[in-house]
């Protein structure tokens, strides 16, 4: 006697796999996400705008931790990266957190790359970049009032070459503010935009 249909269809169906949604991810047991592996991630991905993230901003994408609690978590990665030996780590300022290859490895990094093609700047944009330097946390209608033109266009031209930074308040996160990035820093060989000569420097020497 044949298999009924019903019967033939129980027998070739395949079975159902169900997927955690986003909400349920870190309580799922086939997939364990932890905080570390989180805090790793977001720094792997990086920011849209190549400015390095804050602990409050990671934090707020894992839950029931803090930002001090993601300071933590940080050391923690950098103390198995080291104890792994690892080609990377994890560098923190004012800023935030990035995940970028240890210094020493800088020539590695450029022989791989192959020569830096040299890219200047035109003289608005140094102009806009300079506002943004001296004035750290300028926001985009200061710098158009100072310059008495748009330079809307330009920072985003800036943003690009990762010598800007888009920093959005928690308070006003419509207000974009303007910061020189780590990147700036390295070009103009400083550790911070305070060391850049002021015009009493200048006139001293």
């Amino acid at each position: 006697m044949g298999a009924t249909p019903a019967a033939g269809r129980a027998a070739t169906a395949k079975p159902q796999v169900t997927v955690a949604s986003d909400d349920d991810i870190e309580s799922d047991d086939a997939l364990p996400v932890t905080p570390q592996m989180i805090v790793e991630g977001m720094l792997f991905v990086g920011s849209a705008d190549a400015r390095a993230l804050t602990g409050r901003e990671i934090a707020s994408h894992i839950r029931d931790v803090d930002a001090a609690e993601v300071d933590a978590i940080v050391a923690q990665l950098n103390d198995r990266y080291r104890q792994d030996e690892t080609a990377y780590e994890i560098t923190g300022d004012a800023a935030g957190y990035r995940l970028q290859l240890r210094p020493e490895l800088g020539r590695m990094r450029d022989r791989v790359r192959g020569r830096t093609r040299t890219a200047k700047l035109t003289p608005a944009a140094i102009e806009v970049l300079s506002v943004v330097a001296y004035r750290q946390g300028v926001t985009g209608d200061e710098l158009n009032r100072l310059r008495g033109s748009q330079s809307h266009a330009i920072l985003a031209h800036l943003v690009r070459r990762q010598l800007v930074r888009v920093e959005r308040p928690a308070t006003a996160p419509r207000s974009a503010r303007y910061h020189t990035t780590d990147r700036f820093n390295q070009l103009f060989g400083v550790k911070s935009p305070a060391e850049l000569p002021r015009s009493e420097d200048l006139d001293d020497s």
